[in-house]
């Protein structure tokens, strides 16, 4: 009997979270930020995996209370070699504009996701940043990386970054 009981409880502590599966975070926007299809003006937004899977991942955009949708977004992997204290990156653009966000990485994950831009909007981020930029024209189209010189690479079975793909 005190088996059966023991089994369940262990049973129940092995259930991940929900913060756990859906990578829930908190972003705190001191000034404005770019998602694909969206810029979020300063304040308080919760950013989860609505749908995860091996090669792309839908990501969820809400207002701070979880009470708004605001967007969703797809995102491919992204990989890096140690965990650092910062959950989101950000292309490199000119401080006149909204930071345009570039992966998400959960707390002390070395995998994360890495956000895929409209080809218009990723071709401009790429030129502006000198970096690749990852795009679709449609969500369930083929993601490329975008260069900054607008040449499109296709990425193989949407698992690598494109940071690490030769230009």
């Amino acid at each position: 009997m005190y088996l059966l009981v023991l089994m369940a409880v262990a049973s129940l502590a092995q259930i991940p979270s929900g913060e756990q599966w859906n990578k829930k975070s908190v972003l705190t926007a001191e000034q404005p930020i770019e998602f694909p299809g969206i810029v979020l003006k300063p304040g308080n937004y919760v950013i989860r995996i609505l749908e995860g899977g091996d090669k792309r991942s839908t990501i969820q955009i809400l207002n701070g209370d979880e009470t708004q949708v605001l967007a969703k977004a797809l995102a491919v992997p992204d990989h890096r070699m140690r965990p650092e204290s910062g959950e989101f990156s950000y292309h490199a653009v000119p401080a006149s504009g909204p930071r345009a966000i570039q992966s998400w990485f959960y707390p002390g994950d070395l995998t994360g996701l890495e956000f895929v831009y409209p080809k218009g909007r990723a071709r401009e981020l790429a030129k502006t940043s000198g970096g690749y930029v990852m795009a679709a024209g449609s969500d369930d189209g083929p993601v490329t990386a975008v260069t900054p010189n607008g040449k499109e690479i296709v990425i193989d079975e949407g698992i690598q970054s494109a940071r690490r793909k030769p230009q």
